[in-house]
């Protein structure tokens, strides 16, 4: 006779899926900085240009532009930090 062994659980909980404001706020900041990278520059009317919405500016534009910026800096071989 074939006996099944259960398998043992698991301490930790599986990885939560990626959240919607996560993919937003990754979104955004992508266009800010090709926007800036472009020279226009990234304001609520280029960025209503590009099809976001005024309240989804609002709520995530603070997030998504800390991330462009972190995103914007590169890092040399000696350790320093430029823009």
């Amino acid at each position: 006779m074939i006996r099944y062994q259960a398998s043992p659980a698991s301490s930790t909980p599986p990885p939560a899926p990626p959240s919607c404001r996560k993919s937003l706020v990754d979104r955004m900041a992508d266009d800010m900085r090709e926007l800036a990278f472009s020279g226009e520059g990234a304001s609520k009317e280029t960025l209503i240009a590009r099809g976001w919405s005024l309240e989804t500016i609002e709520r995530f534009g603070p997030h998504a532009r800390n991330l462009a910026r972190r995103l914007s800096i590169r890092r040399d071989g000696t350790g320093e930090t430029r823009p």
